[in-house]
């Protein structure tokens, strides 16, 4: 039995930041655990096969922008979400964001 479509929801909201030692592949596995789907649900979105999804998940290399993308889209995260996700994908492939500058109004 389907949990509904507005339980990712539900959970997203009952749940807090995650703390600063998860990486980016932590976060898509518990956001697709949440969404109950499978990581082989990836490889559409990636435009590859479902063994090369398993490749990156086991590989220590930074994602790629696009496939950070194809998660948000396939997932349909919320603003908050993907926005923590493409920012920490950034930090793990060693952009220095300096978070100060994110919070900052005015240009």
């Amino acid at each position: 039995m389907s949990p509904g479509p507005k339980a990712a929801s539900v959970r997203a909201a009952l749940r807090g930041a995650a703390p600063a030692h998860v990486t980016v592949r932590d976060m898509i596995r518990r956001y697709c655990r949440e969404h109950g789907k499978q990581l082989a649900c990836l490889a559409p979105a990636w435009d590859c096969k479902v063994l090369s999804v398993w490749r990156v998940f086991g590989r220590s290399r930074p994602l790629l922008p696009r496939q950070v993308e194809g998660v948000i889209t396939l997932l349909q995260l919320d603003e908050f979400d993907a926005n923590d996700l493409r920012l920490r994908a950034a930090r793990e492939a060693g952009w220095n964001i300096d978070p100060s500058m994110l919070l900052q109004g005015d240009v």
